[in-house]
C-alpha cells in the first residue's frame, strides 16, 4: 500500500538509450558500482521516503529493473511505457490517478539522470 501524499514521482525508464551506444539501456548500466536507475531512485528516496514512486519501464526490461533495484522493487509501482516518452509519462500518470488517494502534484524525472539534488527537489 502506498502512503498518502500530496505529490508523487514518475521516473521514466522506458527508453532504449541507443544514442549513448554501449551494451543495453543506459539507465541499467553501472555507475561507480551501482546501476544508474538505482542511483536515481536513491536520490528521491534520500530526499523523501513517503511519496509514491512510479517507474515506467520498457516492456522488455522487467528483469533488468528488478535486478537493478534489488530488494527496493517492492517499494515502487511499475508500469510499461509506450512508444514515445509522452505516452510513457501518460501511463505513469494514469497509474497514479488509479490510487485511492491520487497526488495533487507529480514530479517527472528521467531515470538516466541520477544526480538530481535535494536542493533542486525542494
Amino acid at each position: 500500500m502506498q502512503p498518502i501524499s500530496d505529490f508523487a514521482i514518475v521516473i521514466v525508464a522506458a527508453g532504449r538509450g541507443e544514442r549513448a551506444g554501449g551494451d543495453g539501456p543506459k539507465q541499467y548500466r553501472s555507475l561507480a558500482g551501482m546501476p544508474v536507475i538505482a542511483r536515481t531512485l536513491n536520490a528521491f528516496r534520500s530526499w523523501r521516503q513517503d511519496c509514491p514512486v512510479v517507474i515506467v519501464r520498457h516492456a522488455d526490461d522487467e528483469r533488468l529493473l528488478a535486478d537493478a533495484l534489488g530488494g527496493d522493487i517492492g517499494h515502487v509501482m511499475t508500469v510499461e511505457g509506450g512508444a514515445t516518452r509522452q505516452e510513457s509519462v501518460r501511463r505513469g500518470l494514469q497509474a497514479l490517478a488509479g490510487m485511492a488517494h491520487p497526488p495533487r502534484s507529480v514530479m517527472i524525472h528521467d531515470a538516466a539522470r541520477p544526480f538530481v539534488s535535494a536542493r533542486l527537489l525542494d
